[in-house]
């Protein structure tokens, strides 16, 4: 069920007042089965692996409160099952196919099977978002919850289920178990947010879409309307995935949930470390706390946190997507950060006052052409061949024609996203005005009526 469809839109009309209706633990039970609803709407049986998941990893957790003598046992038979899934799902094919294709390389000929199922919707969200809670247990930072309900209204909420942002149980089963209020304020808050959320989505990312598909399908791109096509993709990838974030938080806010932010104005960040912080914040700081924090080395020297950097960058571009292409991505990333990390973070602090504002700007300018710019082609394009075709072209050979639909391609992008990269802007310079929010979210209303699309494009990481 997408957001942005008129299907949604009846589902919360029906959800938000029966709930309030209700008393708590009432409240948990029918919002429980809402989730439920709303993720097996199209595919019932993608809620036998949630569910699987949520028991295994609740039984899993009150064992290791039972037995702690037994708990690396235990976390490790959770860490099993759960990636267990997520790698039959999302990469079995892949590596598969893949050994299939190194074997074909080397004059072997071999016919391997695949499992060719679907890719359960939000999958890689869950996973993570239920694992968090056992490793917290695990680390005694929990107290494991001995009520199946609320556990699995923690892993299944529907505003967050299907692309985050990943929660940690530390923030929202206390929500879950605990009175929730709801008063105007609120409602006018969270009904900002999803309006905004729709702009993004329908005007913005919609839009961005029709450019960038036809663009990445032409067999030949100059440097110019290659620029055109990897900016277009970058602030469509930003609208549409920022979009869901904002509608899930508005959602979650309507049933008395407050859920993290998942983005901080990322293309104000001055270098690839600051951007990293700033993006997708639930999933880079989960990889942070859970894998990066595991690796051993970090603070003994720069040397060895550079290579615990580029194997969770690895795994980072790896959760995004079972192809090669999103692993050099990773890799790339990660590369960006473990040089300004170790060689420009370094020089910058040796900078005196006066010249280091300059020095923002150009870094932050760096940080767009290169982590960004080029990121966003390794994002896109899976083909390879196609990919490496990219970077041995000439970028300084145009025709004439070329320059002015690139220029012409450029400036209908950046018309689209201006709003989206002011108002974040806007609304730190005035945080507490709610004449502006609300006369904002009247914009984005009419806006939505007259320039967007009815909900017929997915989310983009619905696909991850």
């Amino acid at each position: 069920m997408l957001f942005t469809s008129f299907s949604f839109v009846a589902f919360m009309a029906v959800v938000v007042p029966v709930y309030w209706l209700l008393p708590r633990r009432a409240q948990n039970y029918f919002l429980l089965a809402a989730s439920y609803f709303f993720y097996g709407f199209v595919h019932p049986w993608f809620c036998i692996l949630i569910a699987f998941s949520t028991l295994f990893d609740w039984l899993v957790a009150l064992a290791i409160a039972r037995f702690p003598g037994r708990k690396r046992a235990l976390l490790i038979a959770s860490l099993a099952a759960n990636l267990g899934l997520l790698g039959a799902f999302k990469y079995f094919d892949f590596f598969v196919s893949s050994v299939q294709a190194g074997l074909a390389c080397l004059g072997f000929q071999a016919s391997l099977p695949l499992l060719r199922v679907m890719l359960p919707v939000g999958i890689s969200f869950y996973t993570f978002q239920s694992l968090s809670y056992t490793i917290d247990v695990y680390r005694g930072l929990l107290q494991p919850r001995r009520s199946l309900p609320d556990f699995a209204l923690f892993v299944a909420l529907f505003p967050q289920l299907v692309a985050g942002p990943i929660e940690r149980a530390r923030n929202l089963l206390p929500q879950i178990e605990r009175e929730r209020t709801i008063d105007f304020p609120r409602i006018e808050s969270a009904l900002c947010l999803i309006v905004w959320g729709f702009f993004k989505k329908l005007v913005v990312a919609d839009t961005m879409a029709i450019f960038v598909n036809r663009l990445f399908s032409m067999p030949h791109l100059c440097g110019l309307m290659l620029f055109a096509a990897g900016f277009a993709f970058m602030m469509q990838i930003f609208a549409d995935f920022s979009a869901y974030t904002d509608i899930a938080r508005g959602s979650a806010r309507l049933l008395g949930f407050e859920l993290m932010k998942n983005f901080q104005m990322p293309f104000s960040a001055p270098n690839p470390v600051e951007f990293w912080r700033r993006w997708h914040i639930s999933l880079s700081s989960w990889i942070r706390d859970y894998v990066f924090v595991s690796l051993p080395g970090s603070r003994k020297s720069r040397w060895r946190l550079a290579r615990n950097q580029l194997i969770t960058f690895f795994l980072f571009g790896l959760w995004h997507g079972a192809g090669w292409n999103f692993i050099l991505w990773g890799i790339y990333n990660g590369l960006a950060t473990v040089i300004y990390a170790l060689f420009f973070r370094p020089w910058t602090r040796r900078v005196r006052t006066p010249f280091r504002s300059g020095l923002l700007y150009a870094g932050g300018l760096v940080t767009w052409t290169l982590a960004l710019y080029v990121g966003a082609l390794f994002f896109r394009q899976q083909n390879l061949r196609t990919l490496f075709g990219y970077f041995s072209r000439n970028p300084l050979i145009h025709k004439p024609e070329e320059i002015v639909l690139g220029l012409g391609i450029l400036c209908t992008v950046l018309t689209f996203t201006l709003p989206m990269l002011v108002q974040p802007v806007v609304m730190r310079l005035w945080p507490d005005s709610r004449p502006l929010r609300v006369f904002l979210a009247w914009v984005c209303a009419a806006a939505v009526i007259l320039v967007g699309r009815e909900g017929g494009v997915e989310f983009v990481y619905f696909a991850f």
